[in-house]
């Protein structure tokens, strides 16, 4: 598998993944000027200042479009250098642009982005907004099929990976889609950030269905680093065992943190 892929670090400077690092630094960019503002600018929304938002997107993109670079050796460059490839380059960095533009504007604006259906411009948006969030989990299928076609499932960093990035698809995409179609993600809570928990902002008086979200769609990022914390003297066997307990551990509790916030329950209290 060596001789097929190129060295991650000489990945982060290689043209084919160019979209994906201006992606990263851009979105990083985005989360100075927010963090910035929100200390000049004292309006809140739903609790918190109109700046939260979108400073939580463009971190999470960030991690988004970095861990793409640190994945990219397994994707391969002769098939980042195919028409198609190029076309599965540029795909989510145009939609995570588009979501952050509007994200901003309406934080400027002092409005909400996300279920403001309000007027028929903001009810569209809202919608262009899934269709590119849809965009950005679709596309991982379709880097997990080829990573397997190029790569052998034996390696537990490539297995983790391929898992990584299905569980967020499933995970992130499939709890995002329900968050998205409810009117807000509180569940039995006031309709406030405000006294939620440190950073995430997540209620502590009911469910919140962020949570499910949240743990969903950084399946990705967890996978292989937990392959990559596994200990060398482990057999290659027990490896790829320990990374599908863990896959069956991370999606199960998952799933629980989403039956919580069904329940109404805030994260971290039992059902």
């Amino acid at each position: 598998m060596s001789e097929l892929l190129l060295n991650t670090t000489s990945f982060w400077v290689a043209k084919e993944v160019k979209p994906w690092l201006l992606a990263t630094f851009g979105m990083l960019g985005l989360l100075l000027v927010c963090l910035v503002a929100g200390q000049f600018d004292g309006r809140t929304l739903y609790g918190v200042s109109v700046w939260s938002k979108p400073s939580k997107f463009a971190l999470s993109l960030a991690i988004y479009f970095a861990t793409l670079i640190w994945i990219a050796p397994y994707i391969g460059r002769e098939f980042l250098n195919q028409t198609i490839g190029k076309v599965l380059v540029w795909l989510p960095v145009v939609c995570a642009a588009l979501e952050m533009v509007y994200i901003m504007l309406q934080a400027s604006l002092g409005q909400p982005s996300h279920f403001n259906t309000s007027t028929a411009f903001h009810a569209a948006m809202y919608s262009l907004m899934g269709i590119g969030a849809v965009a950005l989990v679709g596309v991982l299928v379709l880097y997990a099929l080829v990573i397997i076609h190029r790569n052998s499932m034996m390696d537990p960093m490539v297995l983790a990976i391929v898992l990584g990035l299905g569980m967020t698809f499933a995970l992130g995409g499939g709890f995002g889609s329900y968050l998205g179609s409810s009117d807000g993600h509180w569940v039995n809570a006031p309709a406030t950030d405000a006294g939620g928990s440190l950073f995430f902002g997540w209620s502590r008086e009911g469910g919140d269905l962020r949570v499910a979200h949240f743990f969903g769609m950084h399946a990705m990022q967890a996978m292989p680093l937990f392959a990559y914390a596994i200990k060398a003297k482990w057999s290659a066997l027990s490896k790829v065992v320990s990374v599908l307990v863990f896959a069956a551990v991370y999606s199960g509790f998952t799933v629980i943190t989403f039956v919580q916030a069904l329940a109404g329950h805030p994260f971290g209290v039992a059902l």
